[in-house]
């Protein structure tokens, strides 16, 4: 895979169990952060932000479609706040840059 070595992935376990990660790059660009279902509304999406903002000290920036008002309202509660629109240049959907500096 051609991030991982761009990139720092912090995996969370839960009995054996992978049950998030997040994934962020040299350059502070959170790519992705992923957490199970189960685990949604718990500590754990804003614990593997917290990791991130340790490993990219200087300051995070993100693409979240503009369309998930749930990840937007996460982000806003961790510290990020808008830095403009853009567009996937995978999916070619709309996304909101976000960013967080400490």
């Amino acid at each position: 895979m051609s991030l991982v070595p761009n990139a720092a992935i912090v995996v969370a376990e839960q009995s054996g169990t992978l049950i998030g990660f997040v994934t962020i790059d040299k350059t502070g660009y959170l790519d992705q952060l992923v957490v199970e279902p189960a685990q949604w509304g718990s500590p754990l999406a804003s614990a593997l932000v917290d990791e991130a903002k340790h490993l990219a000290p200087a300051g995070i920036t993100l693409l979240v479609n503009k369309d998930n008002a749930r990840a937007i309202r996460f982000y806003e509660r961790n510290g990020f706040v808008h830095a403009g629109d853009d567009v996937n240049p995978t999916s070619g959907r709309p996304v909101l840059k976000m960013s967080w500096m400490p």
